[in-house]
């Protein structure tokens, strides 16, 4: 059983209150963007982290340039070949989880895709109803919906899959804080501006509820449900924006985008002793570019 909680100037020292040291954690889309970035930030500081996705030779070449990075004193990376828009897919990585540990402290839910869009030969404030119906309307169905499918659905099914080993986490209690579902969200979620693609935002407005319901429904079983929700960082979905260079303060206040440290910051505080308290918590890291725009949160 992990130490008790405790007071005084050890308990409050960044190595205590951020110390992950022995959890077991599952992210999936852990081999590219912000999922690497997770993973590295975990495993540096003494994580055992199972990276999935579809492509083995992704996950295996991640797994090799962490642990190279790391070195052999820190924590482990574990690939495991997974389609998160597969049910089937799902329980075969979380069966095999179960026979390797038995356990998860930690559920990453990262993978996503950036949904349909294409370039615009005026910008929506210019035009007509009937271009603005036309644009859209091409859109072909089956793109927009498997945008809710892998940023959506597929974080749901992920949750169901993985519930049990949270659990089983729980009752090891190798870790003092209870275990949570955290999802990768985004600040597109929240804006009310058509930045990203219509299929993109409502996918991610609708997951960011989905997490709210968890947050709700699974304390009963001492699981907790939280929600990192980034701007502009290095990702398949926002390469092309940051390789262009020169982030003013009109895209980002902070005139950057985020970084592995931003990304590893706000995971290890969710993941350690210093976020246990959190459940139904959205960690906003977006350099205050959310503030650009008309936007809820």
């Amino acid at each position: 059983m992990a130490s008790s909680n405790s007071t005084g100037a050890t308990a409050l020292a960044a190595s205590s209150l951020f110390n992950v040291k022995g959890l077991v954690a599952v992210v999936t889309g852990g081999g590219t963007g912000i999922g690497l970035l997770m993973t590295k930030a975990l495993v540096a500081n003494g994580a055992t982290v199972y990276i999935l996705g579809r492509r083995l030779e992704v996950l295996e070449q991640a797994a090799r340039s962490i642990q190279e990075e790391v070195g052999p004193n820190h924590g482990v990376v574990r690939p495991l070949v997974c389609d998160v828009t597969s049910k089937p897919s799902l329980k075969e990585a979380a069966e095999a989880v179960s026979k390797d540990l038995g356990y998860i402290n930690l559920l990453i839910c990262n993978a996503g895709i950036g949904g349909p869009q294409k370039p615009r030969p005026l910008s929506e404030s210019q035009m007509s109803l009937k271009e603005f119906t036309a644009d859209n309307w091409d859109v072909p169905m089956e793109d927009y919906t498997r945008t809710f499918e892998t940023n959506t659905i597929a974080v749901w099914f992920t949750a169901m899959a993985f519930l049990e080993l949270l659990d089983a986490g729980n009752v090891k209690g190798n870790v003092w804080q209870k275990s949570q579902v955290v999802a990768t969200t985004s600040i597109a979620g929240f804006n009310k501006v058509n930045t990203a693609g219509f299929a993109y935002s409502q996918s991610k407005a609708a997951c960011t509820h989905l997490m709210k319901n968890l947050a709700v429904s699974l304390p009963r079983w001492n699981i907790r449900a939280n929600m990192i929700c980034p701007g502009l960082y290095p990702s398949d979905i926002s390469g092309p924006i940051i390789d262009r260079g020169g982030i003013g303060r009109d895209m980002v206040p902070l005139e950057r985008a985020g970084d592995e440290q931003d990304m590893g910051g706000a995971v290890l505080y969710l993941a350690s002793r210093a976020g246990a308290y959190c459940n139904g918590s959205v960690i906003m890291t977006d350099g205050g570019r959310l503030g650009n725009f008309a936007s809820t949160f």
